[in-house]
């Protein structure tokens, strides 16, 4: 039901923009970038700045009261997400070259990204842990496989590489911003609107991670997604129509 809901709101959403003016789908454009940023960065409780703070930071580049690292967050996570966009558009696929280069990007000036883990690492409050460092180059390329070969939709698509990389865990830090970015470029690819996933949403985020991990059940993901990318359709479709 909520998939063919999905599917209405999206070619509703393509008359609409037939009649958009270009005004009107910058604004649309701007906005989910900022909360889409302050989502990713606030997601996991380690920076604290406000939504308009990310406001003033995008357009102002600094801010006064935050620290370098907070700022950095969101600068990059911006970068990344245009980046993100500009690889659609140039048709880029998912290979570990690009993982690593949007990995570098997220993490710029903070650490040094863009390389696999050489150590083990731990989750806290997680069920699963992710697997030994030697294990991560034989991961990603069985999950390149994997990905090429992969049978479902979109969106399951999607799911199936934002899941799959948290799970391996590849990078010391930035994996879940760099898993949620992953699936917003698989969305994109395929002509979806992309989302945020808040804290509003972390239980059942969490939920949805651990489930897979530990059962190779996407469902919970996809469920999750799904009604996402439902409510944003119909923010956007409201939007337009104003």
């Amino acid at each position: 039901m909520e998939k063919g809901l999905l599917e209405a709101e999206k070619k509703h959403l393509l008359l609409m923009l037939k009649e958009a003016k270009g005004e009107e789908l910058k604004n649309v454009e701007v906005a989910f970038t900022k909360k889409y940023a302050y989502d990713a960065v606030s997601f996991e409780g380690n920076n604290h700045i406000t939504l308009e703070e990310v406001d003033t930071l995008i357009s102002a580049k600094t801010l006064i009261n935050r620290s370098e690292r907070e700022q950095k967050e969101v600068l990059n996570h911006v970068r990344a997400y245009d980046y993100v966009k500009k690889a659609v558009a140039n048709k880029q696929v998912i290979t570990e070259e690009f993982l690593k280069d949007l990995h570098q990007m997220i993490v710029q000036d903070i650490m040094n990204g863009g390389y696999y883990r050489q150590v083990n690492v731990q989750l806290l409050g997680s069920t699963h842990q992710p697997p030994d460092h030697l294990k991560v180059y034989d991961r990603m390329k069985k999950f390149m496989v994997n990905l090429q070969e992969f049978k479902g939709d979109a969106v399951e698509l999607a799911c199936y590489a934002h899941l799959s990389i948290s799970k391996i865990h590849p990078f010391v830090d930035g994996n879940g911003r760099l898993a949620r970015l992953v699936l917003n470029f698989v969305l994109l690819q395929h002509d979806y609107l992309p989302i945020s996933i808040s804290k509003a949403n972390q239980k059942a985020y969490f939920h949805a991670l651990d489930t897979f991990k530990e059962e190779k059940d996407m469902k919970p993901m996809v469920e999750l997604v799904s009604g996402l990318l439902l409510n944003r359709y119909n923010e956007v479709n409201q939007a337009l129509a104003k």
